[in-house]
C-alpha cells in the first residue's frame, strides 16, 4: 500500500513538473511584433502616414535589425517572446495594414513600444464638426491653388495668407492713387484721346492677413481638437493627379465675395506671413512701373 502511494505521489509530481515545464517552453517561443520606431509615435499620428514610412525601407521590416539601425523608420518589425507580449499584440503586416489604415494614435507611443490593435482609434472619434470651429460673424470658403501658386506645401492650419490677383482691367478703373501713366491708344503716340477703353493687365494684393482654417482635410487645432485631424478622404492635402492644393478659409461673407470675384476673374497667387505681419498698402503693378519706372514715358516720349 505504502508502495502505491508513493507511486502515485511520484506520478503527480512527474506530471505536475511536465505542465509547468510546457507553460516554460510555451513562453520562450519567439513571435514577431511590431514596435513604435526611435522616435516613438506622437499622439493623433496618421496610421496611413507612419505605414508609407514603415515600407519604404527594408530596414523598417526585418525583424533581425536592431532598433539602432532602424533611424528613421516610424514602425519597426522585431521579435519577442510569447510570454512578453501584451494582449492584442500585433503579429503580422496584414493585420498592421488592417488596424492602422484609416485611423490615428489614440496617444502618445513610446519608442521601441509593442503596438497593439487598442492603441489605434477612427479619426473622426477625436474630431468635431468644422463648423464649431468658424468665430461668431465669420464663414468657411474653400479654394485650390496649384501647389507653385499655394506656397508649395508650407501653408498650415493657423496660419495667414495673402492673396494676389492678377486680372485685365480697364486703365480708367485702375485704383491708383497718384502717378497713373497715360496710356496712348492703338495707333497713336502722343495727344490728350480719352484711354478709357485702354485695357491693361493689373497685379495687387485683393486681401491680406486671411486665416487659414485647414488645409486638405488637416484643420486648426483648439482646445477641444488637439490631433487637428477630420475624417480622411481619397484626396489628401496634396493632389498628385493635378499639383493643387486645398485650403479652407476663415472669411467674413464681404472677403468671400472678392474672393469669389478674383477666382472667376483673373490668377491668384498667395503669400504666407509671419505671426506679427501687419498690413500694407500697395499700388499694385501694371507694365508701366513693372520695372521702377515710367515705361510708357520712355517708350513713347512726354506728351
Amino acid at each position: 500500500m505504502a508502495l502505491i502511494l508513493a507511486g502515485l505521489a511520484a506520478w503527480a509530481v512527474w506530471q505536475y513538473l511536465q505542465n509547468l515545464e510546457s507553460e516554460v517552453a510555451a513562453g520562450q517561443v519567439r513571435v514577431t511584433v511590431f514596435r513604435a520606431g526611435p522616435g516613438g509615435i506622437s499622439e493623433g499620428a496618421e496610421g496611413s502616414t507612419l505605414l508609407t514610412g514603415f515600407n519604404a525601407a527594408a530596414r523598417c521590416k526585418d525583424p533581425e535589425a536592431d532598433m539602432a539601425a532602424a533611424q528613421g523608420c516610424p514602425i519597426k518589425a522585431s521579435y519577442d517572446l510569447q510570454g512578453n507580449v501584451p494582449v492584442g499584440y500585433i503579429d503580422t503586416e496584414e493585420k498592421l495594414r488592417s488596424v492602422l489604415s484609416g485611423k490615428i494614435a489614440a496617444g502618445p507611443i513610446a519608442p521601441g513600444a509593442i503596438l497593439t490593435e487598442t492603441g489605434w482609434v477612427e479619426v473622426t472619434a477625436l474630431s468635431k464638426p468644422i463648423s464649431e470651429m468658424i468665430p461668431s460673424g465669420k464663414q468657411a470658403m474653400t479654394i485650390s491653388t496649384s501647389n507653385v501658386q499655394g506656397v508649395n506645401g508650407f501653408v498650415k492650419p493657423g496660419d495667414r495668407i495673402n492673396m494676389i490677383i492678377t486680372l485685365d482691367v480697364e486703365f480708367s478703373n485702375i485704383p491708383v492713387a497718384q502717378n497713373v501713366p497715360t496710356l496712348p491708344t492703338e495707333g497713336e503716340t502722343g495727344g490728350d484721346q480719352e484711354t478709357s477703353d485702354v485695357t491693361v493687365t493689373y497685379t495687387r494684393f485683393v486681401l491680406q492677413g486671411i486665416p487659414v482654417l485647414a488645409v486638405g482635410t488637416e484643420i486648426r487645432p483648439d482646445e477641444t481638437n488637439t490631433t487637428g485631424q477630420v475624417p480622411a478622404t481619397p484626396q489628401g492635402e496634396e493632389d498628385a493627379a493635378t499639383g493643387s492644393t486645398v485650403f479652407t478659409l476663415e472669411v467674413t461673407p464681404e472677403q468671400a465675395e472678392r474672393i469669389a470675384y478674383a477666382f472667376e476673374n483673373g490668377s491668384i497667387w498667395l503669400t504666407l506671413v509671419p505671426p506679427d505681419f501687419v498690413e500694407v498698402e500697395t499700388n499694385g503693378v501694371i507694365v508701366d512701373n513693372l520695372f521702377g519706372g515710367d515705361l510708357v514715358e520712355a517708350i513713347f516720349g512726354r506728351r
